[in-house]
């Protein structure tokens, strides 16, 4: 028995591999071509108030530089019942 054009016949089905490859959701019955994603009411509350967040700057400019000017001008006093008060909270 002799057998000719092995190679077409190889390439040929080489060829419909590679295809099969590069494109396999084309081959495949009842594939959805696109998923979905909801998410739920948590989610989205969560998600836009880190938006919100997000816009906000970084530092609070008007109440750096209201504390600026009050101590450079000597109009800034702690009282030391509160500065006592709140070193003490945020230790314990």
């Amino acid at each position: 028995m002799i057998v000719n054009n092995v190679n077409s016949s190889s390439n040929y089905y080489s060829n419909v591999a590679a295809a099969r490859y590069a494109n396999p959701a084309s081959y495949v019955r009842g594939v959805q071509k696109s998923d979905a994603f909801t998410p739920s009411k948590e989610a989205q509350s969560f998600s836009d108030l880190l938006n919100k967040l997000k816009n906000e700057p970084e530092v609070r400019e008007d109440k750096v530089n209201r504390l600026q000017q009050e101590i450079s001008s000597g109009q800034y006093f702690i009282s030391a019942d509160k500065l006592a008060a709140s070193l003490l909270m945020n230790r314990f």
